[in-house]
């Protein structure tokens, strides 16, 4: 059996970040919390876990049902009109010819089908929305548990992905094309940094 590649969406395949952007920095203007809705600020949140670190800064029960039911239309609407990653597509197909792929994301499950359905992308075997956990530790884990005794591959464009992914016992990619920046990314100590989607064509033959 091949072992598991296993994509984060929003940075990696989908180019969500002016629409994540201006959902978040309204959201954290109404919870008081201004002096986090920078560019900078937001992305250092994904540092770590995005909402670990949120709910650290951001005091007070505010996620609440409708909260995430609210944010989750959002998230419906900007993820239909959010355009895919140039070329990402082939190497999508490309590793889905000999390895199972999962797709495990912070954002909302049907909001992430939803764009793999309005972008004609049907390889992955399962999407592991927030609804799953907000820990992406326990998503890999889980897709681990289905394929005993093969490494397992996380790519991402975040350190605290990356980091998850490690925790996880998994073996962390980064995708430098995505939110974080090289230098950050190198920071995470991945055992492998794509630097452009094509190379995900040829990604295989490091593994």
């Amino acid at each position: 059996m091949s072992c598991p590649i296993l994509f984060d969406m929003d940075g990696v395949i989908a180019d969500s970040w002016k629409p994540f952007f201006k959902f978040w920095s309204e959201v954290l203007a109404e919870l008081g919390a201004e002096q986090l809705a920078t560019k900078e600020q937001l992305l250092a949140l994904f540092e770590g876990n995005f909402f670990e670190e949120l709910s650290k800064l951001v005091p007070g029960n505010w996620m609440q049902p409708n909260f995430l039911s609210n944010a989750r239309l959002a998230h419906l609407q900007f993820m239909s009109q959010c355009p895919p990653i140039p070329e990402v597509n082939k190497g999508l197909d490309h590793l889905a010819e000999n390895y199972p792929l999962y797709l495990v994301t912070s954002n909302f499950t049907e909001a992430a089908e939803y764009f793999l359905k309005n972008q004609n992308i049907d390889c992955f075997r399962a999407v592991l929305g927030m609804e799953h956990s907000f820990s992406k530790i326990e998503k890999i884990r889980s897709v681990m548990k289905q394929h005993p005794e093969q490494p397992c591959y996380f790519i991402s464009d975040t350190s605290g992905d990356l980091h998850e992914a490690r925790e996880a016992g998994a073996i962390p990619v980064a995708a430098a094309w995505g939110w974080h920046s090289r230098d950050t990314l190198e920071k995470a100590k991945p055992a492998f940094i794509l630097d452009t989607p094509s190379e995900l064509l040829e990604f295989s033959t490091h593994m």
